[in-house]
């Protein structure tokens, strides 16, 4: 959130986060996709159903969604919308510099999940999951900025996202989470993950970041196990639909309402609040209505 100024507070708080938050979401889908098919022997065929209701079709609805909004608030935003068939059929499949751009996540779980065969059968040894993990570190430093043109689907970029989605694999089938439980690897892991990043080890920061957060929710859960409860089942909603809540209350509430540098914060917070909770009542009220295509567009089951 930003007037134009220079708020340095919200620097200051996201850019130690950077090499983290979206390798952790990134790692937990493919954690999840052990834990919940793989281990399962879910069929291809199968899980390639599950994923289209899951994410395919929620990506086609808030490609429209997040295409037309932008239009409404076009005059209000920096980046505004050329309007045209073309321009419209191309954000379905080039995400930079088009309303759909924070749909990228979609796009390339849907291309991670294409590979389930191949984890699948990686799955059935260590020692093929090691090496595999092991080629997804090389594979990360590979440049493939130049096969293409243009960035379709997000494609040159998976190689960036490969090794966290099957590090949540390598992590879960290998059973690590059964060594990090307690607070001496915590401390460990957030030592490091200072290092690396103060130092740039980009990979090795993020890698040590997942860790440190998988520790200490174990931790946490220990104590409190209904900490996060509320939402916890919603992550992959609010994801989807925080944006244009939190948009509008930069947008149309701070700078066009009650626009007042005093107030800063207070909207900031605000639109960390409704970014979270908005959503999470939306998926509520949808689950309620029970119907099942309404219910596909949100990704809900």
């Amino acid at each position: 959130m930003s007037t134009g100024l220079n708020h340095q507070f919200c620097s200051d708080i996201s850019y130690p986060f950077n090499p983290l938050r979206m390798p952790l979401f990134i790692f937990c889908s493919g954690g999840l996709l052990y834990l919940s098919r793989i281990s399962k022997n879910w069929s291809v065929k199968s899980l390639y159903i599950d994923k289209a209701k899951r994410i395919f079709i929620p990506f086609i609805f808030f490609s429209f969604i997040y295409y037309f909004l932008k239009l409404l608030v076009n005059k209000y935003v920096k980046t505004q919308v050329d309007f045209s068939l073309g321009n419209f059929l191309e954000s379905f499949i080039i995400f930079e510099g088009h309303p759909t751009a924070p749909l990228w996540f979609l796009a390339t779980l849907m291309t991670l999940m294409l590979m389930y065969p191949l984890f699948r059968f990686l799955c059935n040894k260590v020692f093929y999951v090691v090496s595999f993990f092991l080629f997804c570190v090389g594979f990360y430093y590979i440049d493939l900025t130049s096969l293409l043109p243009y960035n379709f689907f997000y494609i040159l970029k998976i190689n960036h996202y490969l090794i966290f989605f099957f590090f949540g694999i390598f992590f879960f089938r290998l059973k690590i989470y059964q060594f990090i439980d307690n607070w001496y690897y915590l401390f460990i892991f957030i030592t490091l993950y200072i290092i690396t990043y103060y130092y740039h080890i980009d990979l090795l920061c993020s890698i040590l970041g997942i860790l440190w957060m998988i520790s200490m929710s174990m931790i946490v859960s220990g104590y409190i196990p209904k900490l996060l409860s509320s939402y916890r089942e919603y992550i992959y909603q609010i994801y989807l639909l925080s944006l244009p809540f939190q948009a509008f209350v930069e947008l149309i509430l701070w700078k066009k309402i009650f626009y007042c540098e005093s107030f800063f914060l207070v909207f900031y917070i605000l639109s960390v609040l409704i970014g979270l909770f908005v959503p999470v009542l939306i998926s509520k009220a949808v689950e309620k209505t029970n119907i099942k295509y309404m219910k596909m567009c949100f990704g809900l089951k």
